[in-house]
């Protein structure tokens, strides 16, 4: 990462995952992709710029769609699909 907090560029052909949990990044399955574990800070701060990205359209959230868990079963067959953007979500109550 760049001192302002951007990705830097990448080498062409390249790949960098981001990775959210743990404290070091997995190794890569693959000598062309490089893992990183940024150092991510909660603080007032961080969350003000957040949401400044977020009212300047620069960042999205996901679509959540909701499913009973009745209906579980057409969730996971829209979640085999691989056509889904978003987030699948199974309402219990």
């Amino acid at each position: 990462m760049s001192s302002s907090g951007k990705l830097k560029p990448v080498e062409a052909g390249r790949t960098r995952r981001l990775h959210r949990s743990g404290s070091q990044a997995p190794k890569p399955p693959r000598g062309d992709v490089q893992s990183l574990r940024p150092n991510v800070v909660r603080d007032r701060s961080h969350l003000e710029r957040l949401v400044a990205l977020f009212e300047a359209g620069v960042i999205r959230v996901p679509e959540v769609t909701r499913f009973a868990l009745s209906e579980a079963a057409a969730a996971h067959r829209v979640s085999q699909a691989r056509h889904f953007r978003g987030k699948l979500v199974l309402v219990v109550r």
